[in-house]
């Protein structure tokens, strides 16, 4: 039997070039071990809050003031 997915919280902090509103968004980093693989390489995907897998969470981000989607990830205080 596998063994049980690591899941890891994660809040990623995004910026809209457009308005320029601050946010931040939580997701979970899920790690995948395929016992089959004879490297035992790790793989990870990423979950948004309401459990839908996603590709990148910057491909994923849109301003929830303007609907923007010209997002950059912020280093500074979201509010």
């Amino acid at each position: 039997m596998p063994a049980e997915p690591r899941s890891v919280p994660e809040t990623f902090a995004f910026a809209c070039a457009t308005c320029g509103n601050t946010w931040r968004t939580a997701f979970r980093v899920m790690f995948f071990t395929d016992p089959l693989d004879p490297f035992g390489l790790t793989t990870q995907e990423y979950v948004d809050e309401a459990g839908r897998a996603v590709r990148s969470p910057l491909s994923e981000a849109v301003c929830p003031r303007c609907g923007g989607r010209r997002v950059r990830v912020h280093d500074g205080d979201a509010r």
